[in-house]
């Protein structure tokens, strides 16, 4: 597919469907989440989503103690169907491959955002066990998804 601004993601399995932020590099060089923990992002350094490469999209599991967009995005499963709507009037559609969890401090960056020789989307998220002192989570959930389809 031609490049487009993702605008729209919808993941039925999980009940998820929200508009996308545009996200980019805070300080030390990391994706920066989503301001509004009921949308996702779309981080717009790397692809979009169609194109190829691994187009990535991120999104709160929790804030303030309660539940945000992500917060069941570690139940996916293989197979499982995930779209994306995009300012082209198209919309990708991709099908989860695997469902990964990460310790945040040995994320593998270049497993998740290295080149692909398809179109490719992860979504990531937070997980494990929950600090409230630092006010953080242990792990990154990361779904895998390759796409299946176009419209």
């Amino acid at each position: 597919m031609p490049a487009s601004v993702p605008t729209h993601l919808t993941i039925p399995a999980i009940g998820v469907s929200t508009s996308l932020e545009r996200l980019d590099l805070g300080a030390g060089r990391v994706m920066q989440p989503p301001k509004d923990p009921d949308k996702a992002g779309w981080f717009r350094k790397g692809p979009t989503p169609g194109t190829r490469g691994p187009a990535v999209l991120a999104g709160h599991v929790t804030w303030n103690q309660r539940k945000a967009v992500f917060f069941r995005l570690a139940q996916l499963k293989p197979g499982q169907d995930i779209q994306v709507a995009r300012a082209d009037g198209r919309t990708a559609r991709f099908t989860v491959t695997r469902v990964a969890q990460y310790p945040k401090e040995s994320f593998p960056s270049i497993e998740v955002y290295r080149n692909l020789d398809y179109a490719g989307l992860r979504l990531i998220t937070c997980g494990g066990a929950y600090s409230g002192s630092r006010h953080s989570y242990s792990d990154n959930v990361v779904v895998y998804a390759r796409l299946a389809s176009r419209s």
